[in-house]
């Protein structure tokens, strides 16, 4: 059964970010380098990502994700 992916992005050109689906307003974002998972959250979506992300939940992952990786350059 394939995941049901909300959203998926790559940061610095080595990060995949992605948003997958665990409840109708409940997702879990996975910051991965290659195979390797680097960090695991749950993360709300807005309006349940009926039609796609909320842009202000686009922004909040993207928060955490550059937060993430600048705190583990550092």
């Amino acid at each position: 059964m394939q995941p049901n992916i909300v959203w998926t992005s790559t940061l610095d050109g080595q990060y995949v970010l992605t948003i997958t689906r665990i409840d109708d307003y409940i997702g879990e974002l996975t910051l991965s380098e290659g195979d390797l998972v680097l960090h695991r959250e749950v993360v709300g979506l807005s309006y349940g990502a009926i039609f796609g992300p909320d842009v202000a939940d686009v922004s909040e992952w993207q928060r955490i994700a550059v937060e993430f990786v600048d705190g583990r350059k550092s």
